[in-house]
């Protein structure tokens, strides 16, 4: 049986192993895709060749493999503070406006009067609920519309993020949360299984309901009591 320290230990080591082959694939991939950006300024003819197109998106790929990798590692480490579920609700759509009004996809934000104190990472909650949120805007094909809803319930914040789209399949449900898994034809597999990393690490808990052509709900459940950690 591991002491706490060699748990921990051994925690840090895998993420400065992570870490570090990150940034040694990433060097790399940085100085493909500079030397590919000087090919096509001095050879413009390039945009036009079979292959041109992939090999830049596949590098584009790989790149944002390389985010979500780091987001997947870096997802327990928090820095914890006081957060103002209101304020964090609309700077969520704030940051989403632009992606909402080119697809025509209201989101509805349904809130408290008043909220007992939360703290958590307000970086890493962000992150996980952008994912959430993004999700649901990919899922919309045609018209459709969103619902954040923020309450207390016991002792636990829950936020909702709800959606009419496409929905998920049941048979694929199970496996949404797994590292690598994806249906989508761009993705890296890591986006949910960042956004319950996040959450696990704010011991929390995600659950999802979908149903094919009706939509799908993210139901997260965070803990209210207050953290000594406070970050500056």
């Amino acid at each position: 049986m591991l002491t706490q320290n060699e748990k921990e230990k051994l925690q840090n080591d895998y993420h400065m192993i992570i870490s570090q082959i990150s940034h040694e694939i990433r060097n790399p991939l940085t100085y493909m895709d500079s030397s590919i950006q000087n090919i096509q300024k001095m050879h413009p003819e390039v945009e036009s060749f079979e292959l041109w197109a992939q090999m830049k998106n596949d590098l584009r790929y790989l790149n944002l493999l390389l985010d979500d990798l780091s987001s997947f590692n870096n997802g327990d480490q928090l820095n914890i503070c006081r957060i103002d579920p209101k304020e964090f609700a609309f700077d969520l759509k704030d940051t989403l406006l632009p992606q909402l009004l080119n697809k025509h996809i209201p989101l509805l934000i349904k809130l408290d009067d008043t909220y007992p104190e939360f703290y958590g990472d307000p970086l890493r909650l962000k992150q996980a609920f952008l994912n959430l949120l993004i999700n649901s805007i990919d899922a919309i094909e045609e018209r459709g519309r969103i619902d954040l809803k923020i309450f207390t319930h016991d002792t636990k914040l829950m936020i909702a993020v709800k959606d009419n789209g496409c929905g998920i399949p049941k048979e694929l449900q199970k496996d949404v949360f797994l590292p690598f898994v994806t249906h989508k034809e761009n993705g890296t597999g890591l986006g949910l299984s960042i956004v319950r990393r996040i959450i696990t690490a704010h011991h929390g808990s995600i659950r999802l309901k979908s149903t094919v052509g009706k939509g799908t709900e993210f139901q997260v459940h965070l803990p209210l009591t207050p953290s000594s950690q406070i970050c500056l």
